[in-house]
This record gives structure tokens, sequence and C-alpha cells, in this order.
């Protein structure tokens, strides 16, 4: 499906528009550009396990 995908490239923007704009030491430590996209694909994954999990109960 093309919607995980399409939350993890918004939530990769997002990171990197965050990272850019908060001035931090050193620069980019915050890693938000990996962090946000890391934790959407994970939810996405969550998501999905528990919608298959739904279906599968009697």
């Amino acid at each position: 499906m093309l919607y995980p995908a399409l939350i993890t490239l918004a939530a990769w923007l997002v990171g990197l528009l965050i990272d850019a704009n908060i001035p931090f030491e050193p620069l980019g430590f915050l890693e938000l550009r990996v962090l946000l996209p890391v934790l959407a694909m994970g939810l996405c994954i969550l998501w999905r396990l528990r919608q298959n999990s739904k279906r599968d109960d009697p």
C-alpha cells in the first residue's frame, strides 16, 4: 500500500524541517529526520498487525 510510504515520507520532511530550524549543537544532533520516519513506519506496522489480528479473531 502507498499509505505507509506517504506517512513515512511526510514524517521525514517534518523531521528535516525541524532539524534545520532548531539551533542545536552539534548541528543536526537531534536526528529527528531519522527518528520520526522510524516511529511513523513502526506505528504503521503495528496498526496493520492490529487490523490483521482483529480480522482473525472469531
